[in-house]
């Protein structure tokens, strides 16, 4: 009787074990439980984060309407600005041409204007005036860059009969001669390609170190 009581004394105790085994087990599971929500709650936050950065970095896609009248979206693109100048772009040219006397100096229209070339069917209304009374009267021609390679070794040379300056194997643009007051004509380009604007005083015999200011202009027409 004394072992049974004993035995049975000791059941309730083994039952306590039993429960915090459990309750240590149960414990344990809800810590592993927790552990992996937060890890799954990482995972998700770190997914959002990547496609929110995706997002921002991302250019935005514009609508294109074709000729059609449907509206289409095209993916945006980041594009340079051109450094090439349009040859519309430049509003024209007022300066002065320095030249001596008896003597001539030619004008690089395209560096003038800050472009490549002159095109064709391009109009420009080309002024001068005197550099001055009492000074020189010089002639203004407008030539291509072929004429203008040969312009040093071409006088001019007075045509009785046409009342004007020639220039023997050149073909001018424009020419306005013996200028005294202000003048104005239109340049109309037909080839693409460099042109000059010439201030030419020789037609004088001698020379001087005076150097006179001719202003010309050259605009849009």
């Amino acid at each position: 009787m004394g072992r049974t009581r004993a035995g049975n004394r000791l059941k309730p105790q083994r039952i306590y074990i039993i429960f915090y085994i459990v309750a240590c087990m149960k414990s344990s599971f809800a810590l592993g439980c927790i552990a992996v929500m937060l890890i799954l709650i990482a995972c998700v936050a770190g997914c959002t984060t990547v496609s929110s950065a995706q997002s921002a970095t991302t250019p935005a896609a514009t609508a294109a309407t074709g000729t059609s009248g449907n509206t289409a979206t095209v993916p945006a693109t980041v594009t340079a600005a051109s450094a090439t100048i349009s040859p519309t772009a430049a509003a024209g040219i007022d300066t002065i041409v320095s030249v001596h006397a008896n003597d001539y100096s030619c004008l690089d229209i395209q560096k003038a204007l800050g472009v490549d070339y002159l095109y064709p069917d391009q109009k420009y209304t080309v002024w001068v005036t005197t550099p001055g009374s009492g000074t020189i009267t010089p002639n203004l021609l407008v030539v291509d860059v072929t004429d203008n390679t040969k312009f040093g070794s071409v006088t001019p040379v007075w045509d009785a009969v046409q009342k004007t300056w020639a220039y023997e194997g050149i073909v001018p643009l424009v020419k306005i001669i013996d200028i005294t007051s202000p003048q104005s004509k239109t340049l109309t380009i037909k080839d693409q390609g460099h042109y000059y604007l010439c201030i030419d005083d020789r037609k004088e015999s001698g020379y001087s170190d005076a150097v006179y200011q001719v202003p010309v202009k050259l605009t849009r027409a």
